[in-house]
């Protein structure tokens, strides 16, 4: 069984499954109840929060490990930081930040005079600091993720396929309102709930492969360590 959860193909082909296995499931058996699901604070809503158990079990877990070697300190501080960012903006803290407006991370807030420059330093501190903490990853890490990805690297494919999956859920999240900028009129209702049903099923993924790839990468450096 390791040598299947250590195979570059294997978390690609899991959570795309189950991505599909999830939207084919409340299309055939939840359609009624897509309103339900799609509210806000709805089952889909809750169920990414619920998802991110599994990442901080994953955190507790891999911490001994990864926080007794120097070179990977910095990191895994660096992604349990990346990964309560991202918790907390499944939370709301983007409407948290502001009193006067939807959201405190758009380019709107900013520009808005009727926004205090208080929740604007605010709001700028928390997106410099998330940024900076991506940079850091990007610049430390693209040149090795490119390279192995095409040495087949198990744990670069299943970064890839993270980072895929977060930027099609990205592009389903904006695509509604984009259209509606592009074109003046909104998307038809019923087509746009099928859109929030990929975009939500895809955020509940995110922090369970971000728990695989922590448990993969544990079982990588146990197997080449025995």
């Amino acid at each position: 069984m390791k040598k299947y959860l250590v195979s570059p193909l294997f978390t690609p082909i899991l959570f795309s499954l189950i991505w599909l296995s999830a939207m084919c499931y409340v299309f055939a058996f939840q359609y009624d109840n897509l309103p339900l699901l799609l509210s806000e604070k709805g089952i889909l809503e809750q169920l990414t929060n619920f998802a991110y158990i599994p990442l901080l079990i994953a955190y507790i877990f891999s911490a001994q490990f990864f926080l007794k070697n120097k070179n990977h300190q910095i990191d895994f501080i660096v992604f349990v930081l990346l990964g309560i960012s991202l918790f907390l903006r499944e939370l709301g803290i983007q409407h948290w930040l502001t009193t006067h407006d939807t959201t405190a991370f758009k380019s709107r807030f900013f520009l808005n005079p009727n926004n205090p420059l208080s929740e604007k330093i605010v709001a700028g501190v928390i997106l410099l600091a998330f940024f900076g903490l991506v940079v850091y990853l990007a610049v430390k890490y693209t040149k090795h993720l490119v390279l192995s990805f095409f040495q087949m690297n198990p744990t670069t494919w299943s970064i890839a396929t993270l980072c895929t999956i977060g930027v099609l859920g990205k592009f389903f999240d904006r695509f509604p309102s984009n259209y509606k900028r592009s074109h003046g009129f909104p998307l038809p209702e019923q087509l746009r709930q099928h859109i929030n049903i990929i975009e939500e099923t895809s955020e509940i993924l995110l922090p369970l492969i971000a728990a695989f790839i922590l448990f993969q990468y544990l079982l990588i450096n146990k197997r080449t360590t025995n």
